[in-house]
């Protein structure tokens, strides 16, 4: 394969990851790719700086948070728990650092995310009403005497 097809397949990848992977309009990319240095156009780059490019791409996460910092199956249900107790992404972390030193869930080791969450658990229980009986009494209902 001569270098023009090279560089002719890496700029159609490249187009491919922007609209599959990114959903970025032509406008944007191209404000992109000249902020970082690589000009408005992929046809004037050389073969090496459209892989650097499409490495780049590759690389790139929609989010902004490292694959590391994503939740397990159990973070997740940790997670719900946060919301449900409304707690925020900071109060979590500043009990987690208070109690066991560590900032992020995935830091954790077994025992203690399970004490994480039968805390959130146990605020939840406490947030939530008690509910004794809701029923009506029969015997005391105003609306059944004036029906005698």
């Amino acid at each position: 394969m001569t270098q023009e097809l090279r560089e002719r397949k890496l700029r159609q990848e490249i187009h491919a990851l922007r609209v599959k992977k990114l959903g970025w309009p032509i406008d944007g990319f191209k404000f992109i790719i000249s902020g970082l240095g690589y000009g408005e156009s992929l046809t004037a780059l050389p073969e090496e700086r459209l892989i650097e490019l499409k490495t780049l791409m590759l690389n790139y996460r929609k989010h902004g948070r490292p694959q590391v910092f994503t939740f397990d199956k159990q973070g997740k249900y940790m997670f719900a728990l946060m919301k449900q107790t409304n707690w925020t992404d900071s109060d979590l972390r500043a009990f987690m650092i208070k109690h066991y030193r560590k900032s992020h869930w995935n830091l954790l080791d077994k025992s203690e995310r399970r004490a994480v969450i039968a805390m959130l658990q146990s605020y939840l229980k406490k947030q939530t009403p008690k509910t004794e009986n809701t029923e009506p009494n029969i015997d005391n209902d105003p609306k059944e005497d004036k029906h005698e």
